[in-house]
């Protein structure tokens, strides 16, 4: 058996931040022992994803999905990370080469990205100017460059930062409805989502990125009838599938958070900060017309009848209890009785449900 390594590991249970762990190789078997716990999880070599972590300090990640949730191994230390991935070779570890791809590639990409930051360093006025007029579309473009599954770990990080704070109903009536009908609109989607329900009398919902989306109680009491449901959530599914949390990060945190979310080398506290912004995150007026017409889009697909999109959002409207994060106004019930109109007279079945 070859000497350990020091390592955190990330899973179920484990603090955000990780927890101090060991990880252990012999011949093709590996085993990762949390501080504190007695007996070690066994890997299986197969099933596991390697990429590079660390802040461009060449450390590696382990990731696995197991049926209590998704496990991460981190192995910081550049010395002990390079040890690793020799005796990853030699096990025949899978992923290797193609970690090892990965790295050459980063590596390629973090000096364009240091050239590109330089050339702005030496016009610093024309950087803020260009900045400052373009932000929307500097973030739009930088998280073009984050690959999906490294969204969607950014988004459960962010959520397990969050769960402590939220109360869950993890069975009944309405989570039943709320997964229904938010499987319905996913269809095809390439995100894997989750859906839960809150116990909070605020009319609201939210999405975080890679597919977590969270309604509180206040709004599923609000409804009038299951439609206006459908609506909320088809809302909520475009701001995920277009990405817009993460263009709203990147461009409130600027180019650190950007250049972090593009890398995938995020720590717990970015993660943390990310969970306490996101649950009240304000669009930009293009993303919420973006929501609207996609979303109304989407529930026209699935067989389900808009109107309750319109209808429900127009109501809060009216009453002044509007959901907190995302303005309304003329203009959208204006654009929302246009795409209406252009149905014509097309039939929807009712949903079933209250």
């Amino acid at each position: 058996m070859t000497a350990p390594f020091r390592a955190l590991v990330f899973g179920p249970g484990l603090a955000v931040t990780g927890t101090p762990a060991v990880l252990a190789i012999q011949g093709d078997a590996l085993t990762v022992t949390p501080q504190g716990a007695d007996h070690p999880l066994t890997l299986s070599p197969s099933t596991l994803r390697l990429r590079e972590v660390g802040f461009g300090r060449g450390g590696i990640e382990l990731a696995w999905h197991a049926p209590d949730g998704d496990w991460l191994v981190h192995v910081l230390d550049p010395d002990e990370a390079t040890r690793l991935q020799g005796l990853a070779q030699r096990s025949g570890l899978s992923g290797m080469a193609a970690l090892q791809a990965t790295v050459k590639t980063r590596r390629r990409r973090r000096a364009v990205g240091w050239t590109s930051l330089a050339i702005l360093g030496l016009s610093p006025l024309l950087a803020v100017i260009v900045l400052y007029f373009n932000a929307d579309r500097i973030a739009a473009w930088a998280i073009q460059s984050v690959p999906e599954d490294t969204e969607a770990r950014f988004g459960r990080s962010a959520f397990e930062a969050l769960r402590g704070r939220l109360s869950l109903r993890d069975e009944g009536p309405e989570i039943d409805r709320v997964r229904t009908l938010g499987k319905r609109l996913t269809q095809g989607s390439p995100h894997r989502y989750q859906f839960h329900v809150a116990e909070d009398a605020t009319v609201n919902a939210f999405a975080l990125p890679g597919g977590i989306v969270v309604v509180n109680t206040g709004l599923l009491q609000a409804m009038q009838r299951p439609e206006e449901l459908a609506g909320v959530l088809g809302h909520e599914i475009e701001h995920v599938e277009q990405r817009h949390s993460l263009q709203a990060l990147a461009k409130d945190w600027g180019w650190r958070a950007a250049w972090a979310l593009i890398a995938g080398e995020w720590g717990g506290t970015l993660a943390a900060d990310a969970a306490t912004q996101l649950g009240s995150l304000k669009f930009s007026r293009d993303a919420e017309r973006q929501a609207d017409a996609g979303g109304f889009d989407r529930l026209v697909a699935a067989g389900i009848d808009p109107s309750g999109m319109r209808d429900f959002f127009r109501r809060l409207a009216a009453d002044g209890g509007f959901l907190s994060t995302h303005p309304s106004g003329a203009e959208r019930e204006q654009q929302m009785d246009q795409r209406m109109q252009r149905l014509g007279s097309r039939h929807f079945e009712p949903l079933a449900g209250p």
